[in-house]
């Protein structure tokens, strides 16, 4: 039976079933599932626990050993199974096949691992699984959903429900969720009765971001080329940078497009705004680079930052500082090749 991840909770405290099945894109989302499962059994008298990792390689004959050896110290224990990859061969698919199908009592079952393609999702042991088991699935957090996925967990913690805390939140850690979480912890620890001075955090966070990556591309979009190229400068010796400084090109470019053609359809800028979740502070600067960039312009530096990404990967022969150097002039209007 499949139950959603926001559903967990109330399905944990109705009913501890024997086996849990958790997969999919997220994997911080994959972990908090299971400590949610693992804290339910614990409650349940469930207190001791082996793990193992299974790849195509694991001796299965140390889980049925495990399965069927009583505890030394509780009735009831929990193994955890954190699958590499959905390719666990024929022996494995046989093995786990036959373990969820024939689990004795007094053991909780939590089998996990990461994405599943559809192919894998029809195997025989899938199936099986699915048969047996509670399954859930995690699937990736897009950022059209990112905002409302960092509200709900300021919520959980206790924090006061705030639409630009949130925005501020997704722009600065990159729809990265382990940074999203630990930016929301450190709120939790910063303001424990949960009343976040909001002015004060977005204006410190604003600040902080000047002289990084973000600052850059917010000084690009603004037309401000001085200031672009200045922390240009000042960021590119680090050997991160490149990647991190294409990979938020290709998205932030990618968002302005969708944008752009919107506004060349007859939407207002304020509308499309407001519709892509843009964060206030920001407002002003993707407004005027929407005015200045036609979306035939924004496609063709779109094409160099994905050329640029196969450069830092060595698979074309561009020079990855002097290109980003060019998409960034050309952003902040510069020069105008990309007509």
């Amino acid at each position: 039976m499949r139950v959603k991840s926001e559903q967990l909770s109330n399905h944990l405290s109705n009913k501890l079933e024997p086996i849990y099945f958790v997969f999919g894109a997220e994997l911080l989302l994959i972990e908090q599932s299971i400590i949610q499962i693992r804290e339910s059994a614990q409650g349940d008298g469930y207190d001791e626990k082996v793990t193992f990792e299974i790849d195509g390689n694991f001796q299965w004959d140390l889980l049925y050993t495990e399965i069927s050896a009583g505890s030394l110290f509780s009735p009831k224990k929990i193994i955890e199974c954190r699958l590499k990859s959905g390719k666990i061969g024929i022996k494995g698919s046989k093995s786990l096949t036959e373990i969820v199908t024939s689990l004795p009592d007094g053991v909780l079952l939590i089998i996990s691992t990461g994405k599943l393609d559809m192919n894998q999702q029809k195997s025989k042991w899938f199936k099986a699984i699915e048969n047996t088991s509670i399954v859930i699935q995690h699937w990736e957090v897009s950022s059209e959903h990112l905002v409302g996925w960092i509200s709900n967990h300021m919520a959980q913690l206790g924090l006061s429900p705030n639409k630009d805390l949130a925005q501020t939140i997704a722009f600065c850690t990159e729809g990265n969720l382990l940074a999203s979480m630990q930016e929301i912890q450190k709120l939790k620890m910063a303001y424990p009765t949960g009343d976040v001075d909001t002015k004060s955090y977005i204006d410190q966070i604003y600040q902080q971001s000047k002289y990084t990556v973000y600052g850059l591309i917010d000084a690009a979009f603004s037309g401000d080329c001085e200031k672009s190229m200045n922390i240009f400068d000042n960021l590119i010796e680090d050997s991160s940078v490149p990647i991190q400084l294409n990979n938020s090109l290709y998205r932030e470019i990618k968002s302005m497009i969708k944008m752009s053609i919107e506004v060349h359809e007859g939407q207002s800028i304020e509308s499309v705004l407001q519709k892509y979740r843009v964060w206030n502070k920001r407002k002003t600067i993707i407004s005027s680079a929407l005015k200045r960039h036609p979306y035939q312009r924004l496609q063709k530096l779109l094409l160099s930052v994905g050329r640029i990404d196969r450069s830092i990967k060595g698979m074309d022969n561009l020079t990855p500082r002097d290109e980003l150097r060019t998409v960034l002039l050309n952003l902040s209007g510069k020069t105008q090749w990309a007509q």
